[in-house]
């Protein structure tokens, strides 16, 4: 129908060609424009559409009567803050603890205690634990405890006194799990107090190695499965790693052993203690074969090395010709010293007093040497005698690459300054 009309509209300005010539492109736009454009007509006027600005304006106007979108920008607004301000909270902790401020910056520090500060109040759940009982260890320790929700925080505290407990803090760290996850481990844990002559396993746990129940639930709340693991062999374990004299912290701090079989562990323990490793860790339960018979066998150079000595200060004062006391206050010169592996200080040594010729004086005056690179020190020792040079003091061979190359450089150069001198 559209069309029609046009067609009718463009005939009659046909027929008006000869007469008004100059009005036709203007009728036939204009015509053409009041039947397919989007804009308004009043008076033969066109309403252009509203400016950028105007529309801004108007958009600015009805977001203020109508309701707020997702989209708006709303802007920050104090009194409509409902969580705790951060200088608030300080205040409120040194009224109830006497905090230094290490211990205020690491409460307030937490990224869970800044991240819900706003929209939480923190103050609250703050005196709700205080009422149950916690201390200020433990917040120290914890401090995303500040941030628990309420609700769910009230709920996990009932489970938690639903066990045979002697304090709230001995199982504090156990409040980041969440409801259902709790809720599985205290029945577990409540189901075995029959069997245990302590209340529950993480008492026996602290019975056993000797350590306070705050610091056993500290590891145990990140290796949940030792709380949930069959009693008799975690029990297996637990008497064999302290049979073979293994450090209660070292077992709380690597509780993967206490996966594998107790014959295993029994095994793998026995094997260290007859190659008269010093310090049996938990990770010889665990690690590869290639890896144990390895360690092993370092252990068993040692003690080759060492014979009749039970030290390596011993050796070393033998080796150097010194007292025990003197060779203690040379190794203490340098303190890694005493982390250097006997058989390394062996062979450092027989370098330097049988190859290098240097004398015992000399070693004792650089005890950093011994912690060097053999292979490093063999190599500049032969570069400076092919220049001529053997140095008076074994500080130059502990440098870094860049001050030996300084030193190696100003040699030379002296060394050829003489050459010509002399040929002159």
């Amino acid at each position: 129908m559209l069309r029609s009309l046009v067609r009718s509209v463009q005939s009659a300005c046909t027929l008006h060609l000869h007469s008004k010539t100059h009005t036709a492109p203007l009728i036939r736009t204009t015509v053409c424009r009041a039947l397919f454009t989007q804009y308004e007509y009043e008076d033969n006027t066109i309403l252009k559409k509203p400016s950028l600005a105007a529309s801004a304006r108007i958009s600015s106007h009805a977001s203020q009567i109508g309701n707020e979108t997702d989209s708006d920008y709303v802007p920050y607004r104090a009194d409509l803050e409902t969580g705790s301000r951060m200088s608030v909270l300080v205040k409120e902790l040194r009224e109830r603890f006497r905090l230094t401020e290490n211990e205020v910056q690491r409460i307030v520090g937490d990224d869970q205690v800044q991240r819900f500060h706003r929209n939480r109040c923190l103050i609250q759940t703050l005196d709700i634990l205080l009422l149950e009982g916690v201390t200020k260890q433990s917040f120290v320790e914890y401090p995303w405890l500040l941030a628990l929700d309420h609700k769910r925080l009230e709920l996990k505290l009932k489970l938690i006194k639903t066990m045979k407990m002697q304090d709230i803090n001995h199982f504090v760290p156990f409040l980041r799990l969440t409801i259902p996850r709790l809720r599985k481990l205290v029945s577990t844990l409540n189901a075995e107090t029959g069997d245990l002559s302590q209340k529950n396993r993480v008492y026996y746990i602290s019975e056993k190695l000797g350590v306070r129940p705050e610091i056993v639930t500290k590891y145990l709340s990140k290796r949940l499965f030792i709380l949930e693991m069959p009693y008799d062999m975690f029990e297996k374990n637990l008497q064999h790693m302290i049979h073979y004299n293994v450090s209660p912290i070292n077992i709380l701090k690597d509780l993967w052993a206490f996966r594998y079989t107790p014959k295993s562990v029994e095994l793998r323990l026995e094997r260290a203690q007859r190659a008269k490793k010093d310090k049996i860790m938990p990770w010889m339960v665990r690690c590869p074969e290639p890896i144990l018979q390895r360690s092993l066998k370092l252990s068993l150079d040692e003690l080759q090395v060492l014979g009749q000595f039970t030290s390596v200060v011993e050796y070393l004062a033998h080796r150097l010709g010194f007292s025990v006391s003197e060779a203690k206050a040379i190794m203490d010169r340098h303190p890694q010293v005493h982390t250097v592996r006997v058989t390394k200080i062996k062979e450092v040594l027989d370098y330097l007093l049988n190859e290098a010729k240097f004398t015992r004086f000399e070693i004792a005056q650089v005890p950093r040497i011994l912690c060097h690179s053999l292979k490093t020190t063999q190599k500049r020792m032969e570069e400076l005698a092919s220049y001529g040079c053997r140095p008076s003091t074994l500080v130059i061979l502990c440098r870094s690459r860049r001050e030996y190359d300084k030193f190696l450089q100003q040699w030379t150069d002296q060394h050829r300054k003489k050459q010509q001198e002399s040929a002159d």
